[in-house]
């Protein structure tokens, strides 16, 4: 058998081997492709680091392409820098492949149909861009990014988080936005009701309970309208106070979040972590990154212990899941990096303990940043703010997929 085209070996994400082979098989003139089963190692950071992945290939078939998507949304925000690649069929269910990988945000699409010439320009194309590409991209989406912060227990500083780090983003969105404010909205769903809120300084009528019933009419203008805002741009929607047994209808809250990532380029969500099985079905497979939030303490390393197993038991502990580390302290046994190695997770931020300039704050009815805005804590926060995506580009559709979408006839921005 003579050599491939390209001398590289690229990783094939598939839940079905037969497809891979299908795959290989087709490709083998032009590239090797080793698979990897995206039900069983999509949860292993190592994989990609192992296979040096700078462009990976996504199976987008008829019975996959949902799973596809959910992947192509976690490796979009994790792996800053990494080419997406879809492949499929477009002549399969009248390119509903294609259509589902422009919709998930990948770089382009391999037709399996296609000639060998036009899929070898397509890879060679893909390699040149990874190879250009500064680590620290972070791809376009075609929708708002969701973030959702779970403090591992209540009091490990969540809420206080969310709300420093929304109103920051939303302020530098409207200093740096080129071409239109950015907005920002915080879902205040944490272990105390309407911390948040009570952070900011804001109250409103219209709560999260309101939203859910209203999903199906809510528009930019009735939010703007509705929901309350924070003098930095930030809007803010919380439970109510009122505690209300039984969890949420899933499609209500699906619907919602479809609704409000249009909308809005960023969605924080403050999460309780005893409200995780509650949302195991609709926020957290539409979240982008998921942050646990924990401490040093040994109540709290129990319980990040405790909260990774139950994101294990609902399937979401993968490539999105992080480790925030507050009120750190050098004088602690175990440092944060070393928690985060133990618990096999990024270590994302380490904020330090400033409990009493937070309060004083706080007393003054303001956020730390705006009496001190180069407090030790505020700096902080920079490696998360610039984790999320404040300008809300939307991604252009490249001559290859306009070549697609011609031959099935669709329409990008057309909803199922």
């Amino acid at each position: 058998m003579s050599k491939p085209e390209l001398d590289v070996a690229l990783l094939l994400y598939s839940p079905d081997e037969a497809h891979a082979q299908r795959f290989a098989m087709r490709m083998r003139a032009l590239v090797e492709l080793r698979w990897a089963d995206s039900r069983e190692k999509l949860a292993n950071r190592a994989l990609l680091e192992e296979q040096q992945a700078r462009v990976l290939l996504l199976d987008f078939s008829k019975d996959c392409a949902d799973h596809a998507a959910d992947i192509t949304r976690q490796l979009a925000s994790v792996s800053p820098g990494i080419v997406l690649l879809g492949i499929g069929s477009a002549s399969e269910s009248r390119g509903a492949g294609v259509l589902a990988a422009l919709r998930a945000g990948v770089t382009d699409f391999i037709d399996i149909d296609a000639a060998d010439d036009e899929l070898l320009a397509l890879l060679r194309r893909a390699l040149a861009q990874a190879k250009h590409a500064p680590a620290g991209d972070i791809p376009a989406a075609s929708r708002g990014q969701l973030v959702v912060t779970c403090g591992v227990r209540p009091g490990v500083g969540s809420s206080t988080l969310v709300a420093h780090l929304g109103a920051l983003a939303a302020a530098t969105g409207k200093a740096q936005a080129e071409s239109r404010d950015n907005r920002v909205l915080l879902l205040d769903l944490g272990h105390s009701r309407g911390d948040v809120a009570l952070y900011l300084g804001v109250a409103g009528t219209f709560r999260f309970s309101d939203a859910l019933r209203s999903a199906h009419r809510l528009d930019r203008t009735l939010v703007d309208t509705a929901v309350t805002q924070h003098a930095s741009g930030a809007s803010v929607l919380s439970h109510s106070r009122q505690v209300v047994d039984g969890a949420p209808d899933e499609g209500d809250v699906t619907a919602l979040l479809e609704r409000l990532l249009g909308m809005f380029d960023v969605v924080l969500c403050d999460l309780a972590v005893h409200a995780l099985p509650h949302y195991a079905r609709s926020l957290l497979p539409m979240a982008d990154e998921i942050w646990l939030v924990s401490d040093l303490n040994v109540s709290s390393v129990v319980s990040l212990d405790a909260c990774l197993v139950e994101l294990e038991r609902l399937r979401a502990r993968d490539l999105r899941v992080s480790l925030v580390v507050n009120r750190h302290d050098d004088a602690y046994a175990v440092p944060a990096a070393r928690l985060a190695e133990r618990f096999r997770l990024p270590l994302l931020a380490a904020l330090p303990e400033r409990s009493r300039a937070l309060g004083m704050s706080a007393s003054r009815g303001a956020l730390l940043h705006d009496i001190s805005p180069r407090d030790r804590y505020i700096q902080a926060l920079q490696p998360l703010l610039s984790r999320l995506r404040l300008k809300g580009r939307q991604m252009e559709a490249s001559t290859g997929w306009k070549k697609l979408l011609n031959v099935i006839g669709g329409r990008p921005w057309k909803r199922r």
